[in-house]
């Protein structure tokens, strides 16, 4: 598939969001692309909502066209949401997005998943569940029904698999944006040792490309910088500067009754205060993905592909 000619259009939905702010100027200068998304941006094209008959309606001037889909659409919020919110966003809305596409000539479809969807398999969804739990358990449902989708109708499939995405530019809204910003004041460093694995956006950016101009093949793919590095050490290298590192006794310990007495003072979870109990409990996980147990994902073209190892990266923003 040559995705410079006339006859074929690259379809990114989530086109406003952080990925697709690095993705589509580099995809616009290989192939013609359509950003659609709900909120406005210099990369939507069309603003609508996926799951609208308005979306329906505007694929009708593409009906000449074979289709590659990068989906990008999600939940964006990790705070905050309901898991109805959650179902509705990631799961009933690509019900919806599907249905569209369902008469058109799509060919190729790209969809960039979430290491979360991992744990998902192992969380029935329920609208009792917490903010992670849901982000989890619709992000695997979301999956599985695009996959089905793309199966029944012989659909070539790429399902990618990110952790924590990053980038130069230390945004708030991002995991490592704040440590960012946190690394440049900060004293010192607790002892963290827990592995957490993290994705470089513009090598994300290429391996999307690469996917579309079929140089990869069809299949599902972990895409996280190699190697996984300590909480402690990612904070050390992107610092560019000796910080102390303390090892406190009993931290997760600590850090969990500061984390239960805020979720009550925040009149039980309604009121963001940062350190909430699911993060503690996250910032303690290992998600470093070295023992992945699934031979139906590849953990090894991603890191073949990218020239610079996670160490190399972050010492750029020294």
């Amino acid at each position: 598939m040559f995705i410079n000619s006339d006859n074929t259009l690259v379809i990114v939905t989530g086109s406003s969001g952080y990925v697709a702010s690095n993705l589509v100027p580099r995809l616009r200068a290989k192939a013609n692309t359509c950003g659609v998304d709900i909120f406005f941006s210099e990369h939507t094209d069309i603003q609508v909502s996926i799951e609208s008959t308005e979306f329906r309606d505007c694929l009708g001037r593409f009906n000449d066209k074979e289709i590659v889909i990068i989906n990008l659409a999600a939940a964006r919020f990790d705070f905050g949401a309901t898991a109805k919110d959650y179902y509705r966003l990631n799961v009933a809305c690509h019900t919806k997005f599907l249905d569209s596409l369902s008469n058109h000539n799509v060919k190729k479809f790209v969809h960039v998943s979430s290491v979360a969807a991992f744990d998902g398999r192992s969380i029935p969804y329920s609208q009792d569940l917490n903010c992670d739990d849901a982000y989890r358990s619709t992000k695997y449902l979301q999956e599985s029904l695009i996959q089905e989708w793309c199966n029944d109708r012989d659909i070539e499939l790429l399902i990618l698999y990110p952790s924590a995405i990053f980038s130069e530019d230390p945004r708030s809204d991002t995991n490592i944006g704040k440590l960012q910003s946190i690394s440049k004041v900060i004293p010192f460093i607790p002892v963290i040792d827990v592995a957490k694995s993290l994705t470089y956006l513009p090598n994300f950016s290429r391996f999307i490309i690469e996917a579309v101009v079929n140089k990869i093949p069809a299949g599902k793919y972990l895409t996280i910088e190699t190697p996984s590095l300590t909480v402690s050490r990612i904070i050390q290298i992107i610092s560019g500067r000796p910080i102390r590192l303390i090892r406190i006794p009993y931290l997760q310990f600590v850090m969990k009754s500061i984390a239960n007495c805020l979720h009550v003072l925040g009149f039980f979870g309604r009121i963001d205060l940062k350190l909430t109990p699911n993060r503690v409990v996250k910032l303690f996980s290992d998600t470093s993905y070295n023992d992945l147990d699934d031979k139906d994902v590849d953990v090894g073209t991603y890191t073949d592909h990218n020239k610079h190892q996670l160490i190399d990266v972050l010492k750029k923003f020294n």
